[in-house]
């Protein structure tokens, strides 16, 4: 049975649904902390599970170096980068989400005031 949740940005303009999310997870990179002012939760979605059902008209993308990260034009709103086979969706965005975090990745580059507390697996770098 698939699992299917939907999300929206900050000012309801962009509405998205996403289909069996694979894991959650949290990116502690600088660049993380300077798009949302912490670390990023995000849900890993394949590509061909995400859509938008409503605003995609809206959505800009920044090319960071690392990964094309896409927001909501009108309120800015975080909505996901783009990992190539998989996206990075803001975890924040999704309603009814019920996972626990799996991983933690770019934890050398933390903020040093930020403090895990889970046990979910933390890897210095990128994971794998």
């Amino acid at each position: 049975m698939s699992e299917t949740l939907t999300g929206t940005c900050l000012c309801g303009g962009v509405e998205l649904e996403i289909t069996d999310p694979q894991s959650l997870g949290y990116c502690h990179c600088s660049r993380c902390q300077h798009w949302v002012g912490s670390s990023l939760a995000g849900v890993v979605v394949a590509k061909e599970n995400f859509e938008f059902t409503k605003g995609q008209d809206l959505v800009k993308t920044y090319e960071s170096h690392l990964a094309p990260r896409n927001f909501c034009s009108n309120c800015g709103s975080s909505l996901y980068d783009d990992l190539g086979a998989v996206y990075f969706v803001a975890a924040g965005l999704l309603s009814d989400l019920d996972m626990k975090p799996s991983f933690h990745q770019l934890v050398a580059y933390k903020a040093k005031w930020h403090e895990i507390g889970d046990d979910a697996p933390q890897y210095a770098e990128l994971p794998g």
